[in-house]
């Protein structure tokens, strides 16, 4: 009997019942959507660490031996070693002389390139190479084909015996580029055979471990007695730590969103819980009188939000995983990301949650009725007292009298029904913050655009040397060209002098020769040049180490064993490159050599191109169109945000004024007898939606840009990107969540136009 009353009640509410159906479903869809990309993620990788034996630490130096390997094989607590030597090469021209880091080795036991097509990788095989399969993929290279690099003054061309991967470049992305565009970097492995005798040098001890790599620091610097550059753990491992900050972020948006849909759905249940049982007041009495129990009777109410609830989440759960999951696989693990296996996963933990959903659901429902059912029968029997009429707070406003009849009347109203106008007013607040971080990520990619291109790079034209160009060469080319040299190379930095693995950051030494064509910008994004003695050091890095302006840096090369020391003139900002620059002249006065990697400059340097020296010359309509490339991910953020900002603004805006119309079907029926239009009463309703909606938007307005830096910021201390959103975004965000509820109004038309007065009027003698 009462399954049936309760689908009679379903029908007869249909518009707030399934709105919690709605709600609950979009809110199990976005936590399902991001989350199965995240396990799916994991679990790939995981897989993936574990069939290629991925090392836990990495100690860097110059010239590794045998003896050393072994003194570190000897500490308690690591496993396997392996040593191996990683150079920076370049690719022939013809590849725009790409990126491309050369692994070295004799044996192959740790890091194991994984094999995508061809064959296992062979340490003792000279005559191949194993290329990374991207890059394969980018240029059209298959199994079978010659590929060259050039890597310490040497021209290998080797047969490409297999396409791999490896989790050190799960990411990864060329020094000139923003983002990963694989066409600009690759790495190969090669035998250390085919290099000569006097460049056979180990650079890398790689080694499994039991714990945190870090905390064997001391045994690994008494064993190799301080003969080592630094010692790194995975998540110094940019390739590899890039992805987890990603996954990480995936998996706060996945609660972010779904508890804003929650939130909502709460209030539509309260409400209309509230609403449904006052009204079936006499029905509550006269099944008590009929001897049934209040469990039984409470029993029945909460299943309406029990039964909705989880037939919404377990549809969100499916599309989750059939759409949303899919496609964010698709886009990630297809466009950004390496790694095998990667699928739309899925886990215990949705299940949890869709518990969790409906048991608040639930206990929502419960605290709307109980109040009703502690009434005797036979008071429940009688209809309820009326509200005596108490003058609201909005008529002690002074100038009451002159507001129109609609105004006071929806004032009127919004006093009485203060949950249903929180309702209102907070939809549309999260509605707004939505859309705003949607169409905020557009606008600090434009930013962030303008910033990099026309702020930083004072250039057009952008000359990568190869490995056989000289100093002398470079420098008759910036001079030609009116160009200005710069160098790139990686670094260690610490905050203070003898540092500890945990104080230590992996990052990049830029030196660059003042000429204001490679510029820096402070922490408010001016361009500001670096002053001599002295060098500027990143926010994100100096934050981290704690360090401020006029402090002292320590850094150390990568083939470096003596820690240099700087004092920071400059905090400085830049998108994609972290680290240390540092002026030529300063460089040099250390006792470095300076080796340029590039040369930068506002003249065309397209003939540069057939000379011996140049590697490839990229000009500023080819680097922009790559980050153009690299940033079409922002189309399906932005896509994403607006669909569930209008399903939010339409579901809640709809329901408030759903409840409104039922809450006063007997005060609009009166209206019309006295001679109110349809088209006026529609307009009571539409006005205080309009009156909800601009309190909300103003609400939100604010709460924007918070939740869009922390989602710039979640990418990492690699990648820093300061947030912006138009006043134009502000505008076109609220305009959009106002026409909406403008809409929503028209929804009642026919409701209204359809009020039979006689009927309603006599419900009230």
């Amino acid at each position: 009997m009462l399954w049936k009353k309760m689908l009679r009640d379903i029908r007869s509410n249909l518009a707030q019942f399934f709105s919690i159906f709605l709600l609950s479903m979009v809110a199990m869809w976005c936590y399902t959507g991001f989350q199965s990309n995240v396990i799916g993620g994991n679990k790939a990788r995981a897989k993936f660490n574990d069939e290629v034996d991925f090392c836990d630490g990495w100690i860097f130096g110059s010239d590794f031996s045998t003896e050393q390997a072994q003194k570190v094989r000897d500490i308690d607590g690591i496993n396997e070693v392996q040593l191996r030597t990683q150079v920076l090469g370049k690719a022939d021209e013809k590849y725009h002389t790409a990126e491309i880091y050369c692994y070295f080795e004799d044996e192959n036991v740790l890091t194991r390139p994984y094999v995508m097509e061809g064959s296992e990788y062979d340490p003792d095989d000279t005559e191949g190479v194993w290329l990374f399969y991207r890059f394969a993929d980018s240029w059209g290279l298959k199994v079978g084909d010659k590929f060259t690099v050039h890597v310490l003054g040497q021209d290998i061309e080797k047969e490409i015996k297999g396409l791999v991967i490896t989790p050190e470049y799960e990411y990864c992305v060329a020094s000139s580029d923003t983002d990963a565009d694989y066409h600009n970097i690759g790495f190969v492995y090669l035998s250390r055979e085919v290099l000569p005798q006097e460049l056979r040098v180990f650079t890398q001890i790689i080694f499994t471990c039991d714990g945190d790599p870090l905390k064997l620091e001391d045994k690994i610097d008494k064993a190799l007695e301080g003969n080592y550059s630094f010692l790194a753990d995975r998540k110094s491992i940019d390739g590899y730590n890039r992805l987890t900050d990603e996954l990480a972020q995936h998996d706060s948006f996945s609660f972010i969103f779904s508890a804003v849909f929650v939130a909502i759905a709460l209030l539509v249940i309260t409400t209309t819980m509230k609403r449904m049982v006052s009204q079936q007041r006499t029905q509550i009495g006269t099944l008590n009188a009929l001897g049934m129990k209040n469990r039984k009777i409470m029993a029945h109410y909460l299943s309406f939000s029990m039964v909705l609830s989880t037939l919404g989440g377990l549809a969100g759960i499916a599309l989750g995983i059939l759409t949303l999951g899919r496609i964010m696989v698709k886009m990630f693990a297809g466009e950004f990301y390496s790694v095998p296996g990667w699928e739309a996963g899925f886990d215990y933990k949705s299940f949890v949650l869709l518990a969790a959903i409906v048991l608040i659901c639930t206990l929502a429902a419960y605290l709307s009725c109980r109040q009703i059912l502690k009434i005797h029968p036979s008071e429940a029997l009688r209809p309820a007292t009326a509200a005596s009429a108490k003058p609201c707070i909005f008529e002690k406003l002074p100038f009451w009298d002159k507001l129109s009849f609609n105004t006071r009347y929806d004032l009127r109203d919004i006093a009485r029904s203060k949950l249903r106008a929180v309702m209102g007013i907070f939809g549309t607040c999260m509605g707004m913050m939505i859309m705003t971080l949607g169409l905020g990520a557009y606008d600090t990619v434009d930013y962030v655009k303008d910033w990099y291109f026309k702020d930083i790079q004072n250039y057009d034209c952008q000359v990568l040397f190869s490995d056989s160009c000289s100093l002398e060469d470079a420098e008759l080319m910036a001079q030609e060209k009116d160009g200005e040299l710069v160098s790139m190379s990686l670094i260690s930095i610490a905050g203070k002098d003898h540092p500890t693995s945990d104080d230590i950051i992996s990052c990049k030494l830029t030196v660059t020769e003042g000429k204001g064509l490679f510029r820096l910008s402070d922490v408010d994004l001016d361009i500001m040049p670096i002053e001599e003695g002295t060098v500027a050091l990143t926010m994100k890095q100096a934050n981290r180490l704690g360090l401020e302006k006029g402090d002292t840096v320590y850094w150390k090369t990568a083939d470096g064993t003596e820690w240099n020391q700087s004092k920071i003139g400059l905090i400085s900002r830049h998108p994609s490159i972290t680290g240390i620059t540092i002026l030529r002249e300063d460089y040099e006065k250390a006792g470095f050599e300076f080796r340029p990697e590039m040369m930068v400059s506002k003249n065309d340097c397209s003939s540069l191109k057939t000379s011996g020296s140049v590697a490839a010359v990229h000009n500023m309509k080819d680097l922009m169109a790559a980050f153009d490339k690299s940033m079409e991910v922002m189309d399906l953020l932005v896509y994403f945000m607006i669909f569930f900002s209008a399903l939010l603004i339409i579901i809640v805006l709809y329901n408030s004024g759903n409840l409104s119309f039922n809450e006063r079907e007997k005060e609009f029926a009166t209206l019309k007898v006295l001679g109110f239009g349809s088209g006026r009463i529609r307009k009571l309703i539409s006005t205080q939606n309009l009156w909800l909606s601009v309190i909300g938007v103003i609400c939100g307005i604010p709460l924007g840009r918070a939740p869009l830096q922390a989602m710039m910021d979640s990418n990492g201390d690699s990648i820093d990107w300061p947030c912006y959103i138009k006043p134009s975004t502000y505008l076109l965000s609220g305009c959009f969540v106002m026409l909406v509820a403008i809409l929503v109004g028209f929804m009642f038309s026919k409701r209204i136009k359809r009020i039979d007065m006689v009927e309603v009027l006599k419900g009230m003698e």
